[in-house]
């Protein structure tokens, strides 16, 4: 099962109330299981979510602000340099990593599943291999009130304006204006909202 068919399936599963409960239990350490091939297969197969679960992303430093609902499977990474403000709604299998610069997620932001917030790019001159070059960074703004749909990709050093819409499956390498409307690869405006 690769790491993408775990995702759905845990997604599934956390989806029930029971399934959710007894996670929280079996997480907290309130549940006992006298079947340990069970506890040693939940640690080796759904441990993956754990180490960049929200919680442990405020622990080690993200700024977060008050009613966020975040979705099982959210990837948060570089947490100190990510700061989301108050009512942020996201969906399952977001990726959200910043490397060398911020990441900064206003009020009311809704990202749909499988959305990625970049903030590096691999360096691709010539003469070095790739993954021996440093990484390029850029700073990520979003906006009040944006929605970034299902599988839309942000990349470092964009913007986008308060009001703003990315569609399902856009690849964004530009600032978005305010109130605009983007869609394809590479992200282009379609509408005015």
């Amino acid at each position: 099962m690769g790491f993408l068919d775990k995702l759905r399936f845990v997604t599934r599963m956390m989806s029930d109330r029971d399934v959710d409960e007894l996670y929280r239990e079996l997480k907290q350490g309130a549940l006992r299981m006298a079947a340990e091939p069970v506890m040693h297969w939940w640690f080796r197969e759904a441990a993956f979510l754990h180490a960049h679960s929200f919680e442990a992303a405020v622990e080690k430093g993200m700024k977060v602000g008050k009613d966020p609902r975040i979705e099982p499977g959210v990837i948060l990474m570089g947490h100190h340099l990510i700061s989301i403000g108050d009512h942020f709604v996201c969906s399952a299998g977001v990726n959200i990593r910043a490397v060398n610069a911020r990441i900064v997620i206003g009020n009311q932001v809704s990202i749909g599943p499988y959305a990625a917030l970049i903030g590096a790019n691999h360096g691709i001159k010539r003469g070095m291999a790739i993954q021996d070059q440093p990484q390029e960074s850029g700073e990520i703004v979003i906006g009040d009130d944006v929605w970034i749909a299902a599988g839309a990709v942000i990349l470092p050093g964009v913007h986008l304006g308060n009001g703003s819409v990315v569609a399902a499956g856009a690849v964004v390498s530009i600032d978005v204006p305010e109130m605009t409307v983007v869609a394809g690869v590479p992200a282009a405006r379609i509408r005015e909202r």
